[in-house]
């Protein structure tokens, strides 16, 4: 049975990914989990667009990029992705991307595509994700790219990637299952185990040093949707990161505190407008709701803080 026709649709949401604890039963495919970020990518004709996960258009950001996907053999298409930097030994440096960005040097961006969603006037996504993939790997080798590679599918035991993953300082895998469709949503026909806890915040205020700022509170949506205490991170941080804090972070300073539990805290406190993400890892969540060990990562832009909430791997597949 042929995909179904349709015209290249304006924009298309992203298949979510849900968080799990251990490899799920049946039969799964699994690719390195990039440490980028999530790009799709819109071709009409001569005309390309560059979405994030949630949206936004930055095609202007990656000119290069654009022109690149534009030589592809296609009439119009939509393909999914992670945009990374990648280091000498091939692994993704997502400081190393961060800086890309914030220089407005994007030139060295590789797109590695991991599916296919619409290929000249067939919507793919209702195929099993093996035949989008097979569509996608014949149409990138019979048209290479300098500037987009291909995701593997690595054959292996899943504990055993994890575990190589993990000994290469990578994010972690991600598994989808054989025969799902793409549905845009998180129906947990994708799954991704992490090395480490690492995951987004709300930058809900900071506490005043000597330097500026010495340490970052954070915040996250409780299962009710109210913003509370997230506990804080006091490392992390470079020069030039402080320094970018301090400029993005000016504007939203407020009176009064984002949160509903505010922290009573010994050092002066700047509130801020609930507005700033940023990506922070740590050891572990504590009972009562606060990061331990927590060490800074980097501002996210490409996700919004109405979105964030504390991820679990206790949702069902």
């Amino acid at each position: 049975m042929k995909p179904p026709q349709a015209p290249c649709p304006a924009r298309m949401a992203p298949q979510l990914v849900t968080l799990v604890g251990r490899p799920p039963a049946g039969a799964w495919r699994y690719e390195i989990k990039y440490d980028g970020y999530r790009l799709l990518a819109r071709i009409d004709g001569a005309a390309v667009q560059l979405f994030t996960k949630n949206g936004y258009d930055w095609t202007a950001r990656m000119p290069r990029l654009a022109e690149d996907l534009a030589r592809l053999a296609v009439h119009s298409a939509w393909l999914d992705g992670e945009v990374v930097v990648q280091e000498d030994d091939g692994r993704p440096a997502f400081q190393a991307l961060q800086a890309a960005f914030a220089r407005r040097r994007t030139d060295a961006l590789v797109y590695v595509a991991f599916d296919l969603l619409y290929l000249n006037g067939a919507d793919l996504r209702g195929e099993p994700v093996e035949r989008r993939r097979q569509v996608l790997a014949a149409l990138l080798e019979h048209c290479p790219l300098q500037r987009v590679r291909l995701s593997d599918t690595l054959d292996a035991d899943p504990l055993q990637l994890l575990a190589n993953a993990c000994r290469l300082n990578l994010e972690g895998i991600v598994g989808k299952r054989d025969g799902s469709a793409y549905s845009g949503a998180r129906d947990g026909s994708w799954v991704k185990l992490k090395c480490g806890n690492r995951q987004e915040f709300i930058i809900v205020g900071y506490t005043r040093a000597a330097a500026g700022i010495g340490a970052v509170l954070l915040g996250l949506h409780d299962d009710a949707g109210q913003l509370v205490y997230a506990g804080r991170v006091r490392s992390g941080f470079s020069g030039r990161t402080l320094e970018a804090l301090r400029v993005t972070l000016a504007p939203l300073v407020q009176a009064a505190p984002a949160v509903i539990d505010p922290p009573r805290l010994n050092q002066p406190v700047v509130w801020l407008a609930p507005l700033q993400v940023c990506e922070v890892k740590f050891a572990e969540i504590t009972p009562a709701g606060r990061v331990r060990h927590a060490v800074f990562v980097a501002l996210r832009d490409d996700k919004p803080a109405a979105g964030i909430s504390l991820e679990s791997d206790s949702e069902p597949l």
